[in-house]
């Protein structure tokens, strides 16, 4: 069932921890899932990736070990005791075992998950990391599943000689499960096992719970809770989904960029525009928190760089600059809150980690340098995140599908529209600065050294930043950006799917293997 982008799902968001949202983030949240997939103390979680996917070269140095240590144990993105949880888990007794082989796969991103418990039982789950943070269970126990952890979701293995769907059907399982709520069945004839997935927008009463897994039909029952912040929706609805229909009601309504974000976001999660706004509020509270740590100055021993952001302050130092107080605090802000993400702190990840100082950084940087409230921000923040949400449903955010343009080529789009909405532009003039952000930044490769998500990353976070800056200035000029919006976007994936896997963070070619880049590698390890 198809389920539309959201801007705190898919956008802006986690607010996280750990050097990757496609990584850290998403590993945390396919890692709790699969903590709920048995009932009893889990002994151990043995995960498989591919050698020549994404994941295999850098399962620890974007710590997917860590990611789904910290789901096991019960954490969230968020949770402070992630850079602990590989110790904790052990201090628990369950055993995280690491394969690297080869198997076939379609996607980059692919986590072959088996866990076992301590009464001898065990279950076999095929996830996805698609890109920011988001997740995709794709198989359970050779049953095709699509779970993105939206809803709460029930799955019943059941002794079924044949035809599921009558189980249902002659009320055996029908007294317990409302037909309103969604369900995929699915038989497996040589096993003799009906298979069911059961989607609710609400979890179901501990009663009927109790009540399935007591059913002599029934060999296994599971629960799982959503792991996003803005659950689905059994009828999923939204006002628009392309640039052109935006501008389209805009006019039509009257709305700003900013509203039109509001709109969007309120339908889509099934909130009030209120609840939406304090929403905003609360994320920008934590931007602003992660951007006052960095400045103050941040400390962690593994990672390439160090604190070079206070560079900026430095009056000697600002003497020898080319003279441009709003850029210079532009690459303050961007570096400090990089800096935050390298120190293992907390941040919004936006649209990803790898990313996450581009549209933070500057909109920040450009609002506190104006002296702009911060209801401003969050108008800005709306206005960037609907750009995204165009990007998240029409193209991608992961560096291993189409490189940095997926995400600091993206986070430019975004930049761009919400600079222009901190100056009163119209939706119009938005779109067309985003247009022209975007299409500066075709081709972006993804190439960190050390796979440390720092170098050459820090500088693509200000250069998208910049040319953020640039395409709102021009757009407001009255530049004429020629391709629309949605037609940008469509090239720009286009080509971002052409970049050669050695340079969608594989580690494999660019910059990252380089000698020098060979010898700081070395140095983390």
């Amino acid at each position: 069932m198809k389920q539309y982008a959201s801007i705190f799902n898919d956008v802006l968001g986690p607010v996280m921890s750990g050097p990757s949202s496609s990584h850290t983030a998403a590993s945390v949240r396919i890692g709790k899932l699969m903590s709920e997939m048995l009932p009893g103390k889990l002994t151990r979680l043995r995960a498989e990736f591919d050698e020549k996917g994404a994941v295999a070269p850098c399962y620890h140095s974007q710590w997917v070990d860590a990611g789904l240590a910290a789901g096991i144990l019960g954490m969230m993105p968020e949770d402070e005791r992630l850079s602990e949880a590989l110790d904790l888990l052990k201090k628990q007794g369950t055993e995280l075992e690491i394969v690297v082989s080869s198997f076939p796969n379609n996607h980059p991103n692919t986590y072959k998950l088996t866990v076992e418990n301590d009464e001898g039982e065990s279950i076999f789950v095929k996830a996805l990391s698609v890109g920011g943070g988001m997740i995709e269970l794709v198989e359970v126990e050779g049953f095709k599943v699509s779970i993105s952890g939206g809803f709460y979701e029930t799955i019943l293995f059941t002794r079924c000689s044949s035809d599921p769907v009558s189980l249902i059907q002659a009320g055996e399982l029908g007294s317990m499960i409302h037909l309103k709520h969604q369900i995929d069945i699915q038989f497996d004839e040589d096993r003799k096992i009906g298979f069911y997935v059961i989607r609710t927008e609400e979890a179901l009463d501990p009663e009927t719970m109790e009540d399935l897994q007591a059913m002599p039909v029934v060999q296994r029952a599971i629960f799982l809770e959503p792991v996003l912040p803005v659950t689905s929706q059994l009828e999923p609805s939204v006002p628009f989904l392309t640039a052109e229909e935006l501008l389209a009601q805009a006019e039509e309504t009257g709305r700003e960029m900013w509203e039109m974000g509001v709109w969007y976001e309120s339908v889509r999660g099934g909130m009030t525009e209120e609840e939406t706004m304090e929403k905003m509020w609360a994320l920008s509270d934590a931007m602003q928190a992660s951007l006052a740590n960095g400045l103050s100055g941040t400390e962690y021993e593994k990672r390439i760089l160090g604190c070079q952001s206070r560079y900026l302050t430095d009056p000697q130092r600002r003497m020898r600059l080319v003279p441009d107080d709003l850029m210079n605090e532009i690459i303050k802000s961007v570096s400090a809150l990089m800096e935050v993400k390298s120190s293992m702190g907390m941040f919004v990840a936006a649209p990803t980690a790898g990313s996450c100082g581009c549209v933070t950084g500057t909109i920040l940087g450009v609002a506190n340098h104006l002296k702009m409230k911060q209801e401003q921000i969050v108008k800005a923040l709306f206005a960037a995140g609907i750009v995204g949400i165009f990007l998240a449903e029409r193209a991608t955010f992961a560096a291993e599908v189409a490189g940095c343009q997926a995400e600091c080529g993206s986070g430019s789009g975004m930049v761009a529209a919400g600079l222009v909405q901190l100056m009163d532009g119209t939706p119009k003039e938005a779109c067309a600065a985003a247009s022209m952000a975007l299409q500066n930044v075709f081709g972006m490769t993804c190439d960190p050294v050390g796979m440390a998500v720092e170098v050459p990353c820090l500088g693509k976070n200000i250069l998208s930043g910049v040319n953020g800056l640039t395409s709102a200035n021009m757009a407001l000029a009255g530049f004429d950006p020629v391709i629309p919006l949605d037609e940008t976007v469509d090239s720009f994936n286009e080509v971002g799917r052409m970049i050669p896997r050695e340079l969608r963070c594989t580690g494999l070619a660019g910059i990252t293997t380089t000698p020098s880049a060979r010898e700081a590698a070395k140095k983390l390890e």
